[in-house]
């Protein structure tokens, strides 16, 4: 979008009812993002606006920020994906400092880094109405992860959402993203802390924190280096939960053991529909017969990602057996994709289809097979 038609837009945004902006992805540039801003403070309308992936950077994320400091009606800004460094984050930081309004932030996959963490926790202790924000991919590090729990925790505001993967933490992280959790898990309903390396050791430190967070609805553990330790910390404190119905945990290295053992807490009395299991080294056995067993007795599960398991046919053909027997007719897609699935394992696949007369899409390509099903059983 050139610099004619954002004019043309601003102008028109004042008089009209627009409560919903969505300008993802075009090109706005900092030109076009101080523009918009100008309008933005005197809006009284506009409720959310959505300028991911724009290439803005740290000059138009100042002139937004000036607007925002005099806005008092906009709830939810999204600045994804641009190119905003600390400078330009600094300036966010002062305007949410003043902001009453804005009650979700999206910042990830910038280029905040560290300082600009910090600027961002000093001005969250300020403010009174932020409830979600995402901050991914700004390799924060651990200590502007706790620079940023510490704010967090300080304030009376709730935290719903918060959104902290890709940022290169270790295992020192998990203490005070636990405390944080512990503080805050009265509201908390999504917590993604995807592709960091906090292992086991971090994962034993945050399930305590985790079994506290009655609300959680969507928990991202993907890719974090957790093997079977891990996986039982977590599975002690995940069954039974009240709220969680999404649980990603693709990505860890999980084996034969740790599989059995998420899986074990998830077979009966739960609200789980979602569970990521993609490349977590599951194996065609010991992990395959705990798939297996959890498919049979699961009541809840709509969608099971088992992608890069090396499964193979053994592993196939274990969790055909359980798709056979299985209680619950809810199961609607099963990704069994980059498994090492040939012929036999797909015949057996396709006679659960037979067996319980339902409707499926299957594909089958040479070295690896996804299932997806509306629904899978029937």
């Amino acid at each position: 979008m050139g610099r004619l038609g954002v004019a043309q837009l601003t102008e028109v945004l004042p008089t009209c009812a627009l409560q919903h902006l969505k300008l993802h992805t075009n090109n706005l540039g900092d030109e076009g993002a101080a523009l918009l801003a100008q309008k933005l403070s005197g809006n009284g309308l506009l409720l959310s606006l959505d300028l991911g992936t724009n290439g803005i950077g740290d000059v138009g994320a100042a002139a937004l920020a000036e607007g925002l400091k005099l806005n008092t009606t906009l709830q939810k800004l999204d600045l994804s994906g641009n190119a905003i460094d600390v400078s330009g984050a600094r300036a966010l930081a002062e305007a949410l400092a003043a902001n009453t309004s804005l009650t979700s932030l999206t910042l990830s996959d910038n280029y905040i880094g560290v300082e600009g963490a910090k600027a961002l926790a000093e001005a969250l202790t300020q403010n009174k109405s932020l409830a979600e924000l995402g901050i991914k991919g700004n390799e924060l590090g651990d200590e502007g992860v706790e620079a940023l729990a510490t704010a967090l925790l300080s304030r009376e505001a709730p935290l719903k959402l918060l959104d902290i993967g890709n940022n290169s933490l270790s295992p020192a992280a998990a203490e005070p993203l636990a405390r944080l959790l512990h503080g805050k898990a009265g509201k908390l309903v999504e917590f993604n802390m995807y592709m960091n390396e906090v292992g086991d050791a971090g994962m034993a430190k945050l399930a305590p924190a985790l079994k506290e967070c009655k609300s959680l609805k969507n928990l991202d553990l993907g890719g974090n280096d957790a093997g079977p330790e891990g996986a039982a910390a977590l599975a002690e404190v995940l069954v039974s939960h009240p709220s969680l119905t999404l649980l990603e945990l693709g990505y860890n290295p999980l084996g034969p053991s740790g599989a059995a053992t998420i899986t074990g807490a998830f077979k009966h009395d739960t609200k789980l529909e979602v569970l990521k299991l993609g490349w977590c080294k599951v194996g065609g056995g010991e992990g395959a017969r705990a798939l297996a067993d959890l498919l049979m007795f699961n009541n809840s599960l709509v969608q099971l990602d088992l992608r890069g398991n090396g499964l193979t046919n053994d592993g196939a053909i274990i969790i055909s057996r359980g798709l056979r027997s299985a209680e619950s007719k809810k199961l609607a897609e099963l990704d069994l994709g980059y498994n090492e699935i040939k012929d036999d394992g797909a015949c057996a696949l396709a006679q659960v289809r037979i067996a319980r007369c339902c409707w499926w899409h299957a594909g089958l390509a040479s070295s690896h097979a996804a299932v997806h099903a509306q629904p899978l059983l029937a």
